[in-house]
């Protein structure tokens, strides 16, 4: 720099400050060009270093110096930080060709609309690197005068110039990628957008072409900026004023910047605050633009020399006069600079000269006005000075301009690489699958989507199993059942193993937007239904129906019974229909008075209710489907012994239980493993597993799925409340690919989470478990609120979210409403398998019912009769056991019903509890009358009848009280307006004696 410039410089009139704003020539994928320079265009991906250890931290920063100072060294950088909007269309387009069941436009319409509804902003980090002067600065400057007096302005680029800068961009890409920012080449819209943005202020939407020139750059610039002393009014094409805009500079910083911590100053600029009039905090939008230089070895020691000799002159010169108060900071100047050398030839320390500048704007002068105050409050908390550019603000503001250059050095600062990029300006918040339906959102320092899908593992290779874990009430079930929704709608076959019996309203979601669904009781209506011999193939239930028939016998005859049992299967599979039934009568039939009296315990077991759903005589009804869907299998009354109790110990109820257990896991890992489905997604959901950890067969069952998951297409989805005992299943642990932690108490509990999440257990990280579902007042629940660790092993606290308030009602479950649902039929026979080669659109036609056909089949929906139970005679002793007597085996009779009045939300299919009335009285001694089902019938999802009174009777799922995420439960709330908020009583239930009253 001449000494006629530095002169200029020191009184503020600079040759930079004076120069034209930058004339653009031409925007490509990655490249900036314009008359005076090119320059390269990167995006800097986001790191996710909210919850990273200080070691990890370091390690990425030490990392990030070391790569900018071999990519970028003494190059011109232009670092640009700023702000987007996440916009429901886009959602939109990034699912197109996801989804394919139901209505599933009108799901993803909700989605969008709550995207909408948010407003979310998305933060977008820009490098911009200096290739090479196109003129002389003076040279551009006469010439562009002189060209726009004669009208002859030059917009134009030779292909052969463009090539040789394309060349250099991708040369410089390839560099960056592989660094800890992973940067990418940014499109040519999305530098065409951070352009106008500055003009228009996001009034202009960017052009979407691969090279922008000519006319296309003269809109982007065709906008009207006036600066004034403070801050700069940028007004749109019909002379309104668009936005108000202040430049602020960063003048001075503390000798030490802590990091993590206060030293982070370009990370926390999404954590700026502002209070409104109502004393509510809100949001500052504050972008960054930054210019800096990474000074390489040669070149910081030229700077260290420059300013030692400065400051030994002005020592020199001030022991000869009177300013001996100074004299002392010169000294200290010259020591640390000889320091700093040493440093930069000992131990590598690299330099980097850096001139911030923060851009706040606002629609009204007033709250411009409130936001600079708070973003100078806010770094003056971290012992940062910043400033309003007083009468700078036109040069400042075309730094920020892509394509311009520095023009105010004097507010600069040179520094060590360290504390330059110790600012994160590329740290935050980044989670979840690349693509795919959206979960919920960020609430880290940089907000953002988190997609999140269920059925992914297989499609990338990878293992299938996704794990929710927390206390009950927080929300873990509710996601768990979204994601299996979002399965749904894309195709996949979900069945949902609901043991406790409260998970019904993930089916009323899916039928109101025409997934086929049913809710599925397993009770003595569907007798035989856990079969195993009518589940598995003969080769397999060779084997495993004698075991599941000796695990219902106590132990005093199972010695005694395993010859016989295994004869009488062998026997029994010969048979047209075999079912374990059969394998009973042909025992009682037996010859053996031992063997006859095994078949008698067995027959008097599985007569009851819950038994005859494991060995009762065939009811004739196919309970269990393969069709893609989401089917809500129920298991009310199933009594699991604990893990602790050996077999010899269990009870009837036990035994039963585990048999019944037992038939359910193997139709569904029969169902993964068949060969025809192994190109269908499958995803498997199973709510409070810790209640199938504690037995062996739900342990091996979760094994099995989570090892083969990959190969047969199947996931695995389980939510429990007890990490510790997922721990002691190595097999399962290996497998899990995503986590969803909310908050747990005990320390065995909390320590075992951090396990799992891989975080250290500290007291930080134990602080954070506990508290992750605590609102910020200390007093209320934060429902949904967890930290993610997605298949990446990356850790971040994300907020579930529910598309819709209908959605969380549909999902929110009474007691009494599970009790009070009137009869339907349940899935008749026969059933056929679709064609899992048949093309898409024929595969959607066979199995999605239309919402007139969903209308019709509700209005046309039978009750149909229980089966009669099973005759207690004994039957004589014979060589050649018959089949059981006709009224033994005898279908449930089927009769028409009156119409139903159509409801306006179709309700899933629920299964008739045992001993339920029915409508109408049964048919002796003729065949049943056989109705044609409807669709909706076929495909298991026929919607509940309304109440003969005419309320609707659609119930909804109560789990873990799903609601948004701005909306908590106030602990210290009054309990009676609770109950009556949540659970609003009807004048039926008023009237209905004997309800139980719900407690919070």
């Amino acid at each position: 720099m001449k000494i006629a410039d530095k002169l200029l410089n020191l009184v503020g009139i600079g040759r930079d400050r004076g120069l034209p704003p930058p004339r653009l020539v031409a925007i490509a994928d990655g490249l900036l060009v314009t008359e005076r320079n090119a320059e390269a265009w990167f995006l800097i991906s986001v790191a996710n270093t909210d919850l990273a250890t200080e070691a990890e931290q370091d390690a990425a920063l030490d990392a990030a110096v070391s790569a900018a100072a071999t990519i970028l060294g003494d190059r011109l950088s232009h670092l640009k930080v700023v702000w987007g909007r996440s916009t429901g269309q886009d959602y939109i387009d990034s699912v197109a060709g996801h989804y394919r069941l139901g209505d599933h436009e009108a799901w993803a319409q909700t989605r969008a609309d709550r995207i909408d509804e948010m407003r979310m902003p998305e933060r977008y980090v820009a490098l911009g690197v200096h290739l090479s002067d196109r003129d002389p600065r003076a040279t551009a400057q006469v010439r562009g005068s002189i060209s726009d007096a004669l009208g002859t302005t030059s917009w134009r680029v030779s292909a052969r110039e463009l090539a040789h800068l394309d060349e250099r961009v991708r040369k410089l890409g390839r560099q960056l990628a592989s660094t800890v920012w992973r940067a990418h080449t940014a499109p040519a819209e999305v530098i065409s957008w951070l352009i106008s943005r500055e003009m228009h202020r996001g009034a202009v939407a960017a052009p979407r072409r691969g090279l922008i020139t000519g006319a296309s750059l003269a809109r982007l610039t065709s906008g009207r900026v006036v600066p004034y002393t403070d801050h700069l009014r940028i007004y749109d094409t019909r002379g309104q004023v668009a936005a108000y805009t202040t430049v602020l500079a960063m003048t001075d910083f503390p000798e030490e910047l802590e990091t993590p911590g206060a030293g982070e100053w370009l990370r926390t600029l999404s954590e700026i605050k502002a209070i409104d009039d109502d004393g509510d905090e809100i949001d500052v939008t504050v972008e960054a633009s930054v210019r800096f230089r990474v000074l390489t070895k040669k070149t910081a020691r030229h700077l260290v020399d420059e300013t030692r000799k400065s400051a030994k002159e002005q020592r020199r010169s001030a022991a000869k006069g009177t300013a001996e108060e100074t004299a002392d900071e010169i000294v200290e100047t010259e020591r640390v600079m000889r320091e700093v050398k040493r440093d930069i030839n000992r131990s590598g320390l690299t330099l980097v000269e850096d001139h911030p500048r923060l851009l706040v704007s606002a629609d009204t002068r007033e709250d411009l006005e409130t936001y600079v105050d708070a973003v100078v409050a806010h770094y003056a908390d971290r012992g940062i000075t910043v400033a309003a550019g007083a009468d700078e603000q036109r040069d400042l503001w075309l730094e920020s301009l892509p394509g311009d250059q520095l023009r105010v050095p004097d507010l600069g600062h040179v520094r060590e690489s360290t504390a330059f990029f110790g600012s994160w300006f590329w740290g935050g918040a980044s989670i979840g699958d690349a693509t795919g339906p959206s979960i919920g959102y960020l609430t880290g320092s940089t907000p953002g989507l988190v997609r999140f899908d269920a059925a992914a593992g297989s499609a990338l290779g990878d293992a299938t199993t996704t794990l929710f874990l927390g206390r009950s009430g927080r929300g873990k079930t509710t996601a768990a059942m979204l994601g299996g929704l979002d399965s749904a709608f894309a195709g996949a076959w979900v069945p949902l193993l609901d043991l406790k019996g409260d998970a019904a309203g993930v089916s009323a979601v899916a039928a109101e937007y025409g997934v086929p669904t049913a809710v599925i009781e397993i009770t003595a209506q569907f007798s035989g239904a856990a079969d195993l011999l009518r589940v598995l193939p003969v080769d397999d239930a060779l084997l495993q129906a004698p075991s599941q028939l000796m695990l219902l016998l106590p132990p005093h005859l199972r010695g005694a019974a395993e010859a016989p049992v295994m004869a009488a299967t062998r026997a029994e599979i010969q048979s047209p229909d075999p079912s374990s039934w059969g394998v009973i009568q042909r025992l009682c039939a037996s010859e053996s008075e031992t063997t006859r009296t095994v078949g008698f315990a067995l027959r008097d077991l599985v007569e009851t209710g819950l038994g005859s759903v494991v060995a009762g005589p065939p009811s004739g009804l196919s309970s269990l489907t393969t069709n893609p869907g989401l089917w809500v299998v129920q298991m009310p009354g199933l009594t699991l012994p604990s893990p602790e109790s050996a077999p010899e110990s269990w009870s009837p109820i036990e035994r039963v239980g585990m048999a019944c257990l037992r038939g359910c896991l193997a139709w569904m890992v029969r169902t993964t493993g068949r060969r025809e489905f192994r190109g269908r997604s499958k995803v498997v959901i199973v709510p409070e597993v810790h209640l199938l950890t504690k037995t062996p067969d739900g342990a091996s069952f979760l094994d099995y799925i989570a090892r083969v998951g990959r190969a047969l297409g199947a996931s695995l989805v389980l939510d429990t409340q007890d990490p510790a005992s997922i721990l002691k299943l190595p097999g399962l642990v290996e497998q899990i690919t995503t986590l969803f932690a909310f908050s747990l108490r005990s320390r065995e509990q909390v320590d075992s989470l951090l396990e799992l999440l891989g975080r250290p257990q500290t007291p930080p990280y134990q602080t954070l478990v506990r508290g992750i579902n605590t609102a910020a007042n200390g007093k209320s629940i934060r429902h949904g609120h967890c930290i993610m660790r997605d298949r990446w092993d990356e850790v971040a606290t994300v907020q579930i979210d529910i598309p819709s308030q209908r959605v969380a009602e549909l999902l929110r479950t009474t007691p009494e409403s599970e009790h009070d649902l009137e009869p339907t039929v349940p899935i008749l026979p026969p059933y056929e398998e679709p064609d899992p080669f048949a093309d898409d659109d024929e595969f959607d036609d066979a199995i999605l019912p239309e919402p007139a056909a969903q209308a019709h089949a509700q209005a046309q929906a039978h009750t149909q009769e229980p089966p009669q139970p099973p005759a207690q005679d004994q039957p004589a002793p014979s060589p050649h056991p018959e089949p059981a007597p006709a009224a033994q085996h005898q279908p449930p009779q089927e009769h028409p019903a009156a119409p139903a009045q159509p409801s306006p939300t179709p309700a899933p299919q629920h299964m008739m509890a045992p001993g339920q009335p029915t409508t109408a009285p049964a048919h002796n001694g003729s065949a049943p009358t056989q109705h044609q089902p409807t669709v909706a019938q076929q495909n298991g999802s026929a919607p509940a009848p309304a109440a003969p009174n005419g309320h609707d009777r659609s119930h909804s799922g109560r789990y873990d009280e799903p609601i948004g995420p701005d909306e908590v439960y106030d602990q210290e709330a009054d309990e009676a307006a609770y109950n009556e908020a949540m659970y609003p009583a009807t004048v039926e239930d008023a009237a209905t004696p004997g309800k139980k009253e719900h407690v919070a």
